[in-house]
């Protein structure tokens, strides 16, 4: 286990309102962190997120996607970008389980939202010449 891992099981075993907070803090950093530096994280970030047990994975990627649409338009989607970015350094699998995972989460969203994400990471993948997956 590394220290990525170590951080996302004791955010996964953590209070609601403390994970929610430890999220935001670092996905905040995240954000701010130069590209390639941003992609390398989400990568890490998404790897060990996908060794939970399936329960706690999904309701972490859930977590994770209702904090980022509470973010400021510019963060939520540098992250986004990086998170689709992120996909050519990750396992197929892992790589598809979180993505249905993510957009699963976002069917608890009221419609316009829910269009709204789906909207942007549309335009995500056209700006980075990537065909967007089908989500069923």
């Amino acid at each position: 286990m590394n220290e990525m891992d170590d951080m996302i099981k004791m955010l996964a075993e953590s209070p609601d309102e403390q994970r929610k907070s430890m999220l935001t803090q670092r996905l905040k950093m995240i954000a701010g962190q130069p590209d390639e530096q941003r992609v390398k994280s989400i990568a890490g970030l998404v790897s060990s997120i996908s060794k939970l047990k399936d329960k706690k994975m999904k309701g972490f990627i859930k977590a994770r996607t209702n904090l980022l649409s509470t973010f400021p338009e510019e963060e939520g989607k540098a992250i986004m970008e990086a998170r689709i970015k992120a996909s050519k350094l990750l396992d197929e699998k892992v790589n598809k389980t979180d993505l249905m995972a993510t957009i699963e989460a976002t069917k608890e969203w009221p419609e316009d939202k829910q269009k709204t994400f789906m909207e942007h990471l549309k335009q995500i993948f056209v700006k980075l010449g990537m065909p967007m997956p089908e989500f069923k």
